[in-house]
């Protein structure tokens, strides 16, 4: 077979979705890089914590049902009221979440469960997460929840 008018290679647009395929496949990469053995800082599970404890607390004001935080050593869960005692829930929302290795929650004196209110008036509490030098404080005020640094000493 002979080529078409004497020409043979590859057009531009061959040449571009070959070079965007490339990038696509670098960025990839270079962003993956080290992100399975990458466990999450203090600052980014007291955001999450900040971001659970608001959400919880919304939801036992809409839904008039009260919702309080359990922890221990190891981790935190939301549990709900249901007549009889208080239950873990099955949801993503309530999950037990295990914290990374080297954190540790702090509640000061306080013991579990923290009852956040039904009518918006949740008992306050502020919850330290540690790891090394790196300190953060997740502030409920009985209606909504913050992540705050402690500048180092």
């Amino acid at each position: 077979m002979q080529a078409r008018g004497g020409e043979s290679g590859m057009t531009l647009v061959e040449m571009l979705a070959v070079l965007a395929i490339i990038a696509v496949a670098a960025g990839a990469t270079v962003l993956g890089i080290g992100a399975a053995t990458r466990a999450p800082g203090v600052e980014a599970e007291a955001r999450r914590l900040a971001t659970r404890l608001q959400s919880v607390a919304d939801e036992a004001m809409v839904s008039d049902r009260p919702v309080a935080l359990s922890w221990d050593e190891k981790g935190y869960a939301f549990t709900g009221w249901d007549g009889r005692g208080w239950q873990e829930g099955a949801d993503e929302a309530h999950a037990r979440h295990r914290l990374p290795a080297g954190i540790r929650l702090d509640m000061g004196r306080r013991t579990p469960p923290l009852l956040l209110g039904v009518d918006g008036a949740g008992v306050p509490a502020t919850i330290g997460l540690r790891s090394g030098k790196e300190r953060w404080l997740v502030v409920y005020d009985g209606l909504s929840a913050s992540p705050i640094p402690v500048p180092a000493a």
